[in-house]
């Protein structure tokens, strides 16, 4: 018994109406640019300008965010790290005492050995 899905009305309507776009003509596109020209749309297309709009702005993304930090925020936490553990290590290179050099300032040492003997 095989079973075969028929697709919704809704779902045929969408692909039938897929099928009808094939892009713009020479003609649509120069009314299309024509149009564009007369309301000149960029004038309005500024953005948030208040604190308040860019903070409500800010925060569109995070309604729909699965966790509680996003990646791109993750990623600069990651950054922040690797760069204080880098930092640390280089600090620990350049301060640490290497075995097979005797210290900086042993010299004086032997010197007051010697005096004293």
């Amino acid at each position: 018994m095989s079973s075969s899905i028929t697709p919704s009305p809704r779902q045929l309507a969408g692909r039938l109406n897929q099928l009808k776009r094939k892009g713009l003509t020479s003609e649509g596109r120069a009314r299309l640019r024509q149009t564009a020209m007369v309301n000149r749309p960029w004038r309005f297309s500024t953005g948030p300008r208040t604190t308040v709009g860019k903070a409500r702005s800010a925060a569109n993304g995070k309604a729909r965010q699965v966790n509680t930090i996003s990646a791109r925020e993750l990623r600069a936490i990651v950054a922040d790290t690797r760069a204080l553990a880098d930092g640390m290590a280089e600090l620990r290179r350049s301060t640490s005492v290497r075995i097979d050099q005797p210290p900086p300032d042993s010299s004086l040492v032997e010197l007051t050995q010697t005096q004293s003997a």
